[in-house]
């Protein structure tokens, strides 16, 4: 008859590898999609609020709104820093800025920000960085 030590040792390792087949799922969603966001349309929104946190190491997270088709939709745009300074830095550096955003044309609810679309809008439209 097996132990209950066992049984239990089983069941952590069943969870544990839960746990990285649904972190590693999602990594590769995020990437497929940041990915494939490159040739979707863009349109342009703006920072309406950034906050720091510290989940996972210090992060920006910026939030921002956008119009498609008289739509608004917003979304949030993690930023990793080195410290709560930094954070804190990224959040009013951002806040107020306007972005290059891509849209899902399937969904345009389902936005990406990417840093290579940011530097190509003119000196008067962006000056996030």
């Amino acid at each position: 008859m097996p132990r209950r030590s066992d049984f239990l040792s089983w069941l952590y390792l069943a969870r544990d590898l839960i746990a990285f087949v649904i972190s590693a799922a999602t990594g590769l969603l995020i990437w497929y999609r940041t990915r494939s966001a490159r040739y979707w349309p863009m349109t342009y929104g703006k920072v309406e609020y950034g906050m720091t946190s510290d989940v996972d190491g210090w992060k920006s997270n910026l939030s921002y709104s956008y119009n498609v088709s008289g739509e608004f939709y917003s979304g949030v745009l993690p930023l990793k820093t080195q410290n709560e300074a930094a954070a804190d830095e990224e959040v009013s550096k951002w806040k107020g800025q306007n972005l290059a955003i891509r849209y899902s044309p399937r969904n345009p609810s389902i936005s990406v920000v990417r840093m290579e679309d940011q530097a190509s809008l003119s000196d008067g439209e962006f000056r996030g960085h």
